[in-house]
């Protein structure tokens, strides 16, 4: 099941992973060999999120596609009670001058208004064309 695209907005600048989210051991993920410009493309969890750290928030999980030094892209989605997520992902970018580069994906705990990362999947490699 698909979960619910969330606004990016709402986790502006998360992507900057604190030391901390980095304590337990990375988590396995279904992420694309390859992601072209506004071309949908899947993505999914093969171990859930744990649980998150304060009672009664929401889990909510972020792919990133990193440019390098030149940025990124994100998006963000719910991810299903039991911490199991998966989704299809559209990014757009232009003048983007690498051709090798790393896709990640980050748990983040969400109390309704800010979110912060608790768990990160490995870092995979991928491809990427205009």
């Amino acid at each position: 099941m698909c979960g619910v695209v969330i606004a990016a907005a709402a986790v502006v600048g998360i992507s900057s992973v604190p030391a901390w989210a980095d304590a337990g051991p990375a988590l396995p993920w279904r992420s694309p060999a390859k992601v072209t410009s506004g071309v949908p493309f899947s993505a999914a969890s093969i171990a859930r999120c744990p649980a998150v750290p304060t009672p009664g928030d929401r889990v909510l999980v972020e792919v990133f596609l990193s440019f390098g030094p030149g940025g990124g892209s994100g998006d963000v989605l719910n991810a299903n009670a039991n911490g199991s997520w998966s989704g299809s992902f559209t990014f757009f970018f232009s003048g983007v001058s690498i051709r090798q580069t790393t896709i990640t994906a980050t748990c983040l705990d969400f109390d309704g208004s800010s979110a912060v990362p608790y768990a990160n999947y490995v870092i995979r490699h991928t491809q990427i064309f205009s």
